[in-house]
């Protein structure tokens, strides 16, 4: 396969399995020569901040000078943004080059494995990073959970150098669980014996995360945001710190070799000041323009405290998007307040999406003027034509929203973003 056939062959697959599963991934891992066991890991879990925390990390190691693998989702604008290996993404030779390796190997398994069938496509994609990481001999590969923990794809992994569940909050409650604590459980699947644990939950899923800590002989390192210090911080919102924290922390956790004293603090300091994380409070000056992915209440009060804090004197004008499995009511509670404006739309493709309507009409009961559009696209365009010199537009609600942000702005990868990104003087300081 081509990268394009390679593409196509991946979206086909089931995005996930019916009921949690692990047995499948974890045969197929084995029957393959568990390839994810010669890997030097730290693994990150949380509801938000996972993905920044692991963004974090890798630029860490990468100013030290240490070879590191990166693997997240959801991915933007192309699937290669998934894997990195030494801070640039799969090329689109290598993504096809493993993505027929899989397919292969996944219809060899399927087929002596019918009780199981072939993986799905989180699963394919997963078992691609770990092949492609230990054939570009990485020294550290950062693996960024899915969804949950116990049962995802990536949980693997036997023996990682240090977990972290960055926070615990309610999201994918329609597979995870109707509270805090169900969640917690599910999140706390990743924690392995005598595996160092870092995490930054609070109250009822911090003792569910304590208890498993203890069952299985870990040490519990437990961030407190106001705990940070450090230097400056790339990534804006005050709830960056508490991740740049836990990145640090894992770091020292998982015991890796930054060099000397001076060599460790000029790593992380650098690291933070100059780590690039797309579509996370992402302030794009030429356009007065905020690309987030809030997309849960947790991740709507961090984005709202942020604007308060740094944008304090602009009107806002959100672009807003969500899918239907959110708690979108939550979402709008806690973001929009009366005299905002909102131009609503739906994300494009397959997957469910809120409707345009229910959201104006959530907005309205919060005091906002509202709008509907047939496209994000189009939604952006207005905002950005209509938005005064004192207002500012935030595009969020879901990952898709920002991406069809991008898209609208002309962006062909994440990285086209990078020269347009400012981050306000008022945000860089980190502790």
């Amino acid at each position: 396969m081509n990268y394009l056939e390679s593409v196509a062959y991946i979206e086909s697959l089931t995005p996930t399995a019916t009921r949690p599963l692990l047995e499948r991934m974890d045969l197929f891992m084995r029957a393959n020569g568990s390839p994810q066991d010669k890997l030097a890991a730290i693994h990150v879990g949380g509801t938000n901040g996972k993905g920044s925390c692991v963004a974090m990390i890798e630029s860490i190691l990468e100013k030290s000078g240490m070879k590191t693998g990166r693997y997240i989702g959801p991915h933007l604008l192309r699937f290669n943004e998934r894997i990195h290996v030494s801070g640039k993404p799969i090329s689109d030779d290598d993504f096809a080059k493993y993505a027929t390796q899989i397919r292969e190997m996944s219809e060899d398994f399927g087929r002596k494995h019918p009780e199981f069938g072939i993986l799905t496509w989180f699963e394919c994609l997963t078992a691609m990073s770990f092949f492609y990481f230990v054939d570009q001999k990485v020294e550290l590969a950062i693996m960024e959970v899915g969804l949950g923990g116990r049962y995802d794809a990536t949980n693997v992994i036997k023996s990682p150098k240090c977990c972290v569940i960055t926070n615990v909050d309610l999201d994918h409650t329609h597979l995870l669980g109707k509270s805090v604590g169900e969640i917690a459980q599910e999140k706390a699947g990743i924690i392995k014996p005598h595996v160092p644990i870092v995490t930054g939950c609070q109250g009822e899923a911090l003792e569910i995360v304590r208890n498993a800590a203890e069952a299985q002989d870990c040490q519990l390192i437990h961030c407190l945001p106001e705990k940070a210090t450090g230097s400056k911080l790339a990534l804006a919102g005050d709830h960056q710190k508490l991740n740049a924290y836990l990145a640090v922390s894992a770091i020292e956790a998982a015991g890796l070799n930054l060099g000397s004293p001076l060599q460790k603090a000029e790593a992380i300091e650098n690291g933070l000041a100059f780590v690039y994380w797309p579509g996370r409070l992402q302030f794009l000056p030429k356009h007065n323009l905020i690309l987030d992915g809030a997309h849960n209440p947790a991740g709507a009060k961090a984005l709202k405290a942020s604007l308060g804090k740094i944008f304090a004197d602009k009107r806002r004008l959100f672009v807003l998007a969500c899918f239907d499995n959110k708690d979108v009511a939550g979402v709008i509670s806690c973001l929009i307040g009366t005299g905002d404006q909102v131009f609503v739309s739906e994300p494009a493709g397959r997957r469910p999406s809120f409707p345009s309507e229910i959201i104006a009409s959530l907005c309205v009961d919060e005091g906002a003027e509202t709008s509907t559009f047939p496209t994000i696209g189009q939604a952006l365009k207005q905002a950005l034509v209509q938005r005064k010199s004192d207002e500012i537009v935030i595009a969020c609600g879901s990952l898709a929203c920002v991406k069809e942000a991008m898209q609208e702005l002309g962006w062909q990868n994440v990285e086209a973003g990078k020269a347009e990104t400012l981050l306000p003087d008022s945000c860089t300081s980190f502790g």
